[in-house]
């Protein structure tokens, strides 16, 4: 009797936490900003890293690209369908702890489901720990899920070619 008292009691508060999440979803997103940690991201070519060891840290994301390669780096930023955002930001370091690399971030690329909403391919950003603003140029209404995809270069010089990614935030309105 003791123990079917104590399901009921776990049954009764589950329920309510089902309510009040349904009844709240989509308002926490709706205006403001919203982060996504660096750790959280997904390599696309993981066999251009040098080790595929010790690469997501309780700070974010920490690579080393094998010299003279491309590769993709993709988040997921959490999005309540019909929001509208203009801004994202990252945060990022090519190096560690200030010393100079031979890796660059060469592409930005912002989509709402598969579908490509943005696309910077004309870019250098290097060195940090920084931060770039990516400005869409107008407000986008995102219906199906927001995502960045950062494309990264490892140069051909014997020196470093590590990159750290800290946080992805998008603006929401």
């Amino acid at each position: 009797m003791k123990i079917r008292k104590h399901f009921s009691q776990i049954a009764i508060s589950a329920g309510v936490l089902l309510i009040v999440s349904l009844a709240t979803a989509g308002t926490c997103l709706a205006g403001g900003l919203v982060s996504v940690h660096g750790s959280s991201g997904h390599i696309e070519r993981m066999g251009n890293l040098t080790s595929t060891d010790n690469i997501y840290f309780g700070w974010g994301l920490d690579i080393i690209q094998k010299p003279g390669v491309f590769n993709w780096l993709h988040y997921s930023i959490p999005t309540t369908p019909g929001t509208k955002t203009r801004y994202l930001l990252l945060r990022y370091e090519t190096g560690a702890n200030g010393d100079f690399a031979d890796s660059i971030i060469t592409n930005l690329h912002v989509f709402d489901g598969e579908t490509r909403i943005y696309a910077n391919d004309s870019i250098n950003l290097s060195g940090g720990p920084a931060y770039t603003v990516i400005d869409m140029g107008e407000d986008k209404t995102i219906a199906w899920g927001l995502g960045l995809t950062i494309g990264i270069k490892a140069g051909v010089e014997s020196m470093s070619h590590r990159m750290r990614i800290y946080a992805v935030w998008a603006e929401y309105r």
